[in-house]
């Protein structure tokens, strides 16, 4: 009696922590890292499958499901690493060794120097271009998303709000059929966000004057996207 208590409290345990983890995210830049990105993104799709599969199944899964959630969390989380060692080991790679003088090279000769600048006069009739607005990378507010398929022809609206905490996003998704929230990143005028959704769509784009634009994947496809703000 004793053991089957100790076990049933080791299982609850489990159950609450598996329950508060924090649920994988996409936190890698595909235009760095490609295969490490798309590794996350298919990490996130089976973590949110799973959940399905304990909705439908009331959670009594024996608690394999918690543990699986739990171990593509980590799963989610080495993959991170993995990009940070790759941008490290590419930092070091391009750095010179530290105390290595420098032999120049005799058979280059020096660039012999430019002629001296011959004043110009201004030509009048030429106004300088204006220079382009400023992008605000600042994305909270309510999208309307227009999609190209990726399985047929045509497109589809989706709506989202979104909100931004520093370069962390969060929100909710609407689409033609499904909906939930959303959850993604900033850096810079570089967006992603993936959706909590049956399944998961994963934006990656660019904040532009008149908007955001970009790929978005499903199921491995992908296909154009662009979003106006409502």
């Amino acid at each position: 009696m004793k053991s089957r208590t100790i076990a049933l409290l080791g299982f609850v345990v489990m159950s609450y922590a598996v329950a508060h983890a924090q649920a994988p995210s996409v936190t890698i830049d595909p235009s760095r890292h490609g295969n490490l990105a798309s590794a996350q993104e298919s990490v996130i799709q089976a973590y949110y499958r799973i959940g399905e599969a304990q909705r439908d199944n009331g959670s009594h899964l024996g608690g394999h499901a918690a543990r699986a959630k739990e171990l593509l969390a980590q799963a989610n989380q080495e993959i991170g690493l993995a990009a940070d060692q790759a941008d490290a080991n590419e930092g070091a790679l391009a750095a010179p060794p530290p105390g290595q003088p420098t032999t120049p090279n005799v058979a280059e000769a020096p660039a012999p120097a430019p002629p001296p600048a011959q004043p110009t006069t201004p030509n009048v009739a030429e106004a300088p271009a204006p220079a382009p607005p400023p992008v605000n990378n600042n994305v909270s507010g309510n999208w309307t998303i227009y999609a190209y398929n990726v399985a047929q022809p045509g497109s589809s609206l989706k709506q989202v709000q979104i909100s931004q905490d520093g370069n962390i996003l969060s929100g909710t998704f609407h689409g033609p059929h499904q909906k939930g929230h959303l959850q993604g990143w900033i850096s810079g005028n570089h967006v992603e966000f993936s959706t909590d959704t049956r399944d998961v769509l994963t934006f990656r784009g660019e904040v532009t004057a008149d908007g955001m634009s970009g790929m978005y994947g499903i199921h491995g496809e992908h296909a154009p996207w662009k979003a106006q703000r409502n």
